[in-house]
């Protein structure tokens, strides 16, 4: 049973929207919406939610007052706790209701025991801001995610769901958000991952390789020392954005979404000197059968000090799958600062056995 709840922290701490794809802090697709007009789309997204609180975590005694507004603020950027406070008081308060919470699940199940009632909070206060925090944690996936939602139909979907008055049966919102996100969302990024790279290819200096990678070098670098490999492992610096620019990983600090500063900041202070001023990038290194496609490709065409851009087709990317911070079916571009390149070569028992 505590595996069960444990995978309902997950949920909780991901908003339980299990679709919202880092923005990088680009624009919001949040709405308030219409209440005139149902957006259905943002109703079941809602009442999904609505339906995992009712059901996996209704012994949770939630004050939905509180966490409805910390959904609200959250999602208009208004909450009076950053993300990372939120979530940080969230995993504090998380560790004993969930202890508390297996308890009461074993102690429901076991009929014969008869044991005294277990208080899942110890304060009204914990009990507040654990809800505060949850809904801060829901608010901010919303606001951050890639999905066009309107809050007001987000809400209406997960209070009405979550009291038994939802409007849609649960059968239709699972068939709904199952269409939408295995095939309306992935075809729609795809027409658009299109359109960017029809866009991209008619740059001043961009080439287009037989796999459909297209790539302009800035400098070749040193050439002579290419990866040649997929087994070579590269090291370099490099930002990687969506096609509208924003940017989504880096691994220079400078470039990286300001949520990612923020986080360094947080947990790893040594990077900082007393001052607050960031001492400096580390390169990364991997080799090159450890990446995407577009990344073994695009890593051969320059060599140590090389720079090139990479426009990257979904399909030598992350596919229709994504993952946590991209979206399905995403073109994505990378500029690269190639620092070095390690060849790789054959240990000797591989040898000597030829």
């Amino acid at each position: 049973m505590k595996k069960i709840f444990n995978m309902a922290v997950v949920a909780l701490v991901c908003g339980a929207v299990a679709v919202s794809c880092c923005n990088g802090g680009k624009k919001s697709l949040l709405t308030k919406g219409n209440s005139s007009k149902m957006d259905t789309l943002s109703y079941c997204m809602g009442a999904n939610l609505g339906m995992f609180v009712s059901t996996r975590i209704a012994d949770i005694p939630f004050n939905f007052e509180k966490l409805d507004k910390g959904i609200e603020q959250a999602a208009l950027n208004k909450a009076k706790w950053s993300a990372e406070e939120a979530r940080e008081i969230f995993q504090t308060l998380i560790i004993p209701v969930n202890d508390r919470f297996s308890q009461l699940m074993r102690q429901k199940q076991d009929t014969t025991a008869v044991a005294e009632p277990i208080k899942i909070f110890d304060t009204d206060g914990q009990r507040d801001s654990l809800s505060y925090a949850y809904g801060i944690n829901i608010g901010n996936d919303l606001r951050e995610g890639r999905v066009p939602l309107q809050l007001i139909w987000y809400m209406k979907g997960f209070q009405q769901t979550r009291n038994g008055e939802g409007q849609v049966d649960e059968s239709f919102i699972q068939d709904y958000l199952e269409t939408f996100f295995m095939k309306t969302y992935p075809a729609q990024e795809q027409e658009k991952s299109e359109a960017w790279l029809a866009k991209m290819e008619k740059k001043s200096g961009v080439q287009k390789s037989e796999s459909g990678l297209l790539y302009k070098v800035i400098s070749e670098g040193d050439v002579s020392r290419s990866a040649t490999d997929d087994r070579d492992e590269v090291t370099v610096h490099y930002t990687g954005r969506d096609r509208d620019g924003e940017v989504f990983d880096s691994s220079l600090y400078e470039n990286m979404p300001k949520q990612r500063q923020e986080m360094m900041r947080q947990y790893q202070p040594d990077r900082f000197d007393e001052n607050g001023k960031y001492l400096g990038d580390d390169p990364v290194t991997f080799p090159l059968n450890r990446v995407i496609k577009g990344w073994t490709e695009g890593m051969k065409l320059v060599g140590p000090g090389g720079k090139i851009i990479l426009y990257i087709p979904s399909d030598l990317a992350y596919g229709p799958r994504g993952n946590q911070s991209i979206a399905p079916n995403a073109a994505l571009e990378f500029e690269v600062e190639l620092i070095d390149v390690n060849h790789y070569e054959e240990p000797e028992n591989e040898k000597a056995a030829e």
